[in-house]
């Protein structure tokens, strides 16, 4: 009776009418909606698929079978923040942006939805495309005399440290399983970065996207249909790619500022996109609770398995991430997707009591392009590193003499160069990127030395005058990331 009467105030418009349809949520009957009419019959059950979805989403984070972090406080509340932050991604994505022939850039992680271990220096943007069109991005940036010359060093306002776009097939994540990995769902086709890409003669950069470069086409192109070969199957097959992804990164965050972009579709400007009908909205709304539920079931199963994150799964005598140690440089087991164009990775665990340190020790022959260092919980979130020196770029943590950089993870200040806030977690993964101009020789990447020691004992693992900073001089490194995230998020 409560379902009818929701249902009558909706239709007529009644004031009450959403705090009945509330009220009578769960025992609405699909023959009292069908009796009011067909369009609303397929909204509904597409709105209940959904609500079932997101139930299972949350079961997730809670039984054993899907292997969730063991719980806590900490543990529970960032779990829950996670699942809204896919929800919230997915509601952006599937209903104002999706549509390849109108495409859109949008953040596919940002301060608010944090997924997939990601990079606190990066800006990750993805646009809608396919490999029936030809797109046109237009970029406009500050001073890039960084990316023609690597040793310059400009001052005042300039480019990101590092920009690459690339086309690929899919995301990872979506079939809930890690089986995908085996099938190479989400490869790139093509990338270029702001080591190649040209300007032209008004100083902007342009990039064609498309199938086939068009003869006699001298400019920035990237393309959207590729024969791929999968490393796992060695099968060779026509892949065409769903997504132009971009990574725009930071290194010194006081003076990089985001790139002005805009993406075109060629065939389709001053077109009308139609309003969506009750079936595509349908879809939508059932796709989003199936999204949610298995991007969540498969970063899981991905930190269990692959990862090790709790324990040598493959019995192999040794885990994929060593507690508090670090693996040495190298690519990314995803490389096929978008974690790949050239980026190299190391990663380890930490779980540290209150009065302990991980410290990190990083020798560079070769000086990387760019470096940057970060945590993660476990849930593969950054902790927030606006409020927190939760990561640093290799602007924000130079060399210390030699070549010699010092990580050091701690819950408490230390008052030295270095430090990376666990912001309370202590148990949780940390991870490096490096990025060359030119790809490095073995001997050439960088040596990696993790050790476990008591904050009392820090100062018998640093050199001689090591940086210190003091409270003042931390609060203002805090004030310039808080400054920095507001302009690269452009909050408002």
């Amino acid at each position: 009776m409560l379902a009818m009467y929701a249902l009558r105030a909706i239709l007529n418009r009644q004031p009450w009418s959403m705090l009945a349809l509330l009220v009578g949520l769960t025992t609405t009957t699909l023959p009292v909606v069908a009796a009011v009419d067909e369009d609303a019959l397929k909204l509904h059950q597409a709105w209940s698929e959904l609500l079932g979805d997101l139930n299972d989403a949350e079961q997730t984070l809670l039984l054993e079978e899907h292997f969730p972090p063991a719980p806590n406080e900490r543990v529970l509340a960032d779990g829950y923040r996670y699942m809204l932050a896919h929800l919230n991604r997915e509601i952006e994505e599937l209903t104002m942006r999706a549509d390849p022939r109108f495409p859109e850039f949008f953040r596919s992680v940002d301060m608010l939805r944090k997924w997939t271990a990601e990079n606190p220096d990066a800006m990750y943007l993805n646009a809608r495309i396919d490999a029936s069109g030809y797109y046109e991005v237009t970029i406009s940036a500050r001073n890039t005399e960084e990316w023609r010359d690597d040793t310059a060093q400009v001052a005042g306002e300039k480019a990101p440290r590092l920009v690459t776009f690339q086309t690929i097939t899919a995301v990872p994540g979506y079939t809930g399983e890690l089986q995908e990995m085996a099938t190479c769902v989400s490869q790139t086709l093509d990338f270029t970065n702001s080591f190649t890409l040209q300007a032209d003669k008004a100083g902007e950069y342009k990039i064609l996207i498309g199938a086939e470069k068009p003869k006699g086409f001298n400019g920035n192109f990237l393309s959207s249909r590729k024969e791929l070969k999968c490393q796992a199957t060695g099968v060779t097959a026509m892949a065409d790619a769903s997504l132009l992804s971009v990574r725009e990164i930071f290194s010194d965050w006081e003076n990089e500022v985001p790139l002005d972009m805009t993406i075109t579709r060629l065939d389709a400007v001053g077109a009308n996109r139609r309003p969506l009908n009750v079936d595509q909205m349908a879809q939508v709304i059932e796709t989003l609770g199936k999204n949610v539920r298995n991007q969540m079931r498969f970063w899981n199963l991905l930190m269990e398995f692959p990862l090790e994150m709790t324990q040598d799964r493959n019995g192999d005598g040794r885990r994929q991430l060593p507690v508090n140690g670090i693996n040495q440089p190298a690519v990314p087991f995803t490389a096929a997707g978008v974690a790949g164009a050239r980026q190299l990775y190391a990663s380890g665990i930490f779980d540290l009591a209150e009065d302990e340190a991980l410290v990190i020790k990083m020798t560079t022959p070769v000086e990387p392009y760019y470096v940057g260092f970060q945590l993660s919980d476990l849930w593969m979130q950054g902790p927030d590193q606006q409020n927190f020196v939760s990561s640093l770029s290799g602007a924000q943590n130079p060399p210390a003499g030699d070549a010699t950089r010092y990580y050091i993870i701690a819950a408490t200040d230390p008052g030295v160069q270095g430090w990376v806030d666990t912001t309370g977690l202590r148990l949780g993964s940390h991870a490096m990127r490096f990025v060359f101009e030119e790809d490095p020789t073995e001997a050439q990447l960088p040596v990696l030395e993790a050790t476990l020691v008591k904050l009392d004992q820090l100062g018998d693992m640093l050199p001689e005058n090591y940086p210190l900073v003091s409270e003042v001089e931390r609060r203002q490194q805090i004030a310039i990331r808080q400054e920095h995230i507001k302009r690269r998020w452009r909050n408002y």
